[in-house]
């Protein structure tokens, strides 16, 4: 019987080029740190590094934090550099109370939460269910998940373990950093989603009108409560640190 990777690797290999993206230096900055880059290009103020990461060709780019200049950088790597697939790393704010900073999600499904009907008591989402990562893709960062070695949590939040976790769960989006409780409780009664973050399910809706595999690893940097702002501060770099040895790994895991 095939295994999960095998699969993977029949749908991707040999991969032409994986698009990873990210929304702020910091999230990229340890991948960059392990690519050979062999030529960069810069389109509509963003920059692409075309090159490889533990031999696997890819095309690295920061594309800016929101909503909009996530889809403009995915349907660029789509369609300016031909990729095979896009991986998107970074922090989010936690709404499944059972996560803490520093813990994963991997993207089962991405919704977004601002886009609906405003009402004058009420919002009405138009989407709930959103849209899903590539099965292949989800199955190997889950797999990826069972070997990679994480950062410990920091010493000042941490609780009984001292390892985070990493789970399969639902993303939402939308153009606003969340620093309320009252936001991150109607978030997770309304769409039942474990992070909350800026750019992500953007890039699903690109990658999927031109059936392009992906997947969003998001690491929790705050609580998405009144504390997110001072958190956020704190614990990006671990955060996005966390995220990034994920990515490497799935990296790795597709290089052998």
């Amino acid at each position: 019987m095939l295994t999960i990777l095998a699969l993977v690797l029949m749908s991707l290999t040999p991969p032409k080029t994986i698009g990873v993206m990210g929304a702020m230096e910091v999230e990229l900055e340890l991948l960059s740190r392990d690519m050979v880059v062999e030529r960069d290009d810069t389109i509509a103020g963003t920059v692409y590094e075309m090159g490889s990461l533990y031999g696997v060709s890819c095309v690295v780019v920061q594309g800016g934090v929101g909503k909009v200049g996530a889809a403009q950088t995915a349907q660029t790597l789509i369609t300016e550099y031909d990729v095979d697939a896009i991986i998107f790393t970074g922090v989010a704010g936690g709404i499944n109370p059972q996560l803490n900073i520093g813990d994963i999600v991997i993207s089962k499904n991405l919704v977004h939460h601002d886009l609906g009907q405003i009402l004058p008591d009420r919002f009405i989402p138009f989407d709930t269910l959103g849209f899903f990562a590539d099965s292949l893709l989800v199955d190997l960062a889950l797999q990826a998940a069972e070997i990679v070695v994480l950062e410990s949590i920091p010493e000042e939040i941490r609780g009984e373990e001292d390892i985070p976790k990493i789970i399969l769960g639902r993303i939402a989006t939308g153009d606003q950093f969340i620093s309320s409780e009252a936001k991150r409780l109607w978030i997770e009664e309304t769409f039942h989603a474990d992070c909350v973050e800026m750019e992500g399910a953007a890039v699903a809706q690109v990658c999927t009108v031109n059936e392009i595999p992906f997947v969003i690893i998001r690491s929790l940097s705050d609580l998405a409560n009144e504390e997110a702002d001072v958190d956020f501060q704190s614990f990006v770099i671990y955060a996005s640190k966390n995220s990034s040895l994920l990515v490497k790994e799935i990296f790795r895991l597709l290089a052998r």
